[in-house]
């Protein structure tokens, strides 16, 4: 019996210390702990072992989730850059923690991998977008679904990698941890209600992109009327204030957002409770709440 095994065994123990000390074995072995756990999970055979060890993975993945959230936000607020190849993770392990690392590096990187490999400083801004456009949506075959059809099945990130179909925002946060994975200067360009990729230089921005037209690029002053013309498809009236690169934290905050709508109704309260500490663990920043006001901008 190793350590692990003598740690799950103290789970059940009703003593205050233990629980403590077990919470810190977690807390000190981070993501290491949390993928032993998850192995074992996967190799237990008898049902009553298995379910308790579902329970326990379920419970730790959770709040390795969080804390490592807390930390996303601190590293923004320092201003480094976070790594949303890491978060694609977090966030499927959120939703799932059955996910393995393992299994969303296996989903995620052949891409991230291919895009290096063809990209470069040698090559334009525009010879690399199209690269990145080639690869994502020609060989990866990644497409879009009907924006105002929100399902687990074309939100959840390790859904839309394995299914390669998405709706705006979970298909915009797979494009920009590939992007991103392979080191293109692709950020959220963010104003109330949502954001538009850019490509980004020396902080300057280079053009948009519009990931729902296989990439295509764009200027600025395209986007209000952009917005403005999708929003009144909906019988809305929407300023969008002043557009804003953003640090890739807010793309994180932006999709828990959208996952958040998404269980609204029916999701259940554990789930619910579980994307409100989310989303909290990032920060006060919002970008989709209704009651948000100008003055708050």
């Amino acid at each position: 019996m190793d350590e692990l095994d003598y740690i799950i065994d103290l789970f059940d123990d009703a003593d205050a210390s233990v629980a403590s000390a077990v919470d810190r074995f977690f807390v000190e072995k981070g993501s290491a702990a949390v993928s032993a756990l998850n192995a074992r999970w996967r190799n237990e055979l008898a049902p009553v072992r298995k379910e308790q060890l579902a329970g326990i993975l379920s419970r730790q993945t959770g709040q390795f989730v969080l804390r490592r959230l807390s930390e996303i936000c601190a590293q923004s607020e320092q201003g480094q850059e976070c790594s949303l190849l890491e978060a694609g993770y977090l966030l499927s392990a959120l939703f799932n923690p059955a996910v393995s690392r393992e299994e969303y590096n296996a989903a995620v990187m052949p891409a991230v991998i291919a895009v290096m490999a063809e990209t470069s400083d040698d090559k334009t801004a525009v010879e690399n977008l199209g690269i990145l456009n080639h690869i994502f949506y020609k060989r990866y075959g990644f497409t879009a679904t009907d924006p105002f059809g929100m399902t687990e099945d074309n939100t959840l990130i390790m859904n839309v990698l394995s299914g390669r179909k998405g709706n705006p925002i979970a298909l915009s946060m797979v494009y920009f941890i590939i992007a991103q994975g392979a080191g293109l200067p692709i950020y959220p360009l963010c104003f109330k209600g949502g954001f538009v990729p850019v490509y980004e230089e020396d902080g300057r921005i280079l053009f948009n992109i519009n990931v729902f037209h296989q990439g295509e690029a764009f200027f600025e002053n395209k986007i209000s009327g952009m917005v403005k013309t999708q929003a009144a498809a909906m019988g809305l009236d929407i300023d969008i204030g002043e557009p804003e690169v953003k640090k890739d934290h807010s793309i994180i905050v932006m999709y828990l957002e959208y996952v958040q709508m998404l269980y609204a109704n029916g999701g259940g309260r554990t789930v619910q409770l579980l994307i409100d500490d989310a989303i909290a663990a990032l920060g006060s920043e919002r970008f989709l709440a209704p009651e948000q006001d100008e003055d708050e901008w």
